[in-house]
């Protein structure tokens, strides 16, 4: 049984001929296709037409501070050039307390079990679900701080 091609099929391998070699199959299942749709064969051409048309064309070549100037804009304008690091103490002091939270919490949920209610929770076992909530309540305001933090930073550098 032979395959054939819709005219969406064949679009798409008449694009990706223009990047890649296509496979003896697709290029006979495309041809086979072309042959009997006016309207591929159009596509084909307008395609073929405008790269032809393109290569022609005699780009002109930009001024040094041209390329210069374009290129100092789009590097102010990424996002990873206008956002500062965190100082390398708020770092470390991230981790000091990440692993004092994971040691206490350990020990202070060691003794819950799933039928406990808050009433029932050793002093221990208060503390660490307080942490917890206190972790998630700084995750959450986070990108906040950090935002406030970049913006005065900026700001600083801004005034120099």
């Amino acid at each position: 049984m032979t395959r054939s091609l819709r005219c969406r099929e064949v679009e798409r391998l008449t694009l990706e001929s223009e990047d890649r070699a296509l496979s003896e199959t697709e290029r006979s299942l495309a041809n086979a296709h072309l042959g009997g749709c006016r309207r591929c064969r159009d596509f084909a051409a307008d395609r073929t037409l405008i790269r032809r048309e393109l290569a022609a064309v005699r780009w002109p070549t930009p001024s040094d501070d041209l390329v210069f100037r374009t290129r100092r804009l789009i590097r102010g304008c990424r996002p990873e050039a206008a956002t500062a690091g965190l100082p390398a103490w708020i770092i470390v002091a991230l981790a000091v307390v990440s692993v004092v939270t994971a040691v206490g919490l350990t020990i202070g949920l060691a003794d819950v079990t799933p039928d406990m209610t808050l009433a029932d929770l050793p002093v221990g076992a208060l503390a660490a679900v307080i942490t917890i909530a206190q972790n998630a309540l700084t995750l959450f305001f986070a990108p906040v701080v950090l935002r406030t933090f970049r913006a005065r930073r900026r700001m600083s550098e801004d005034a120099r």
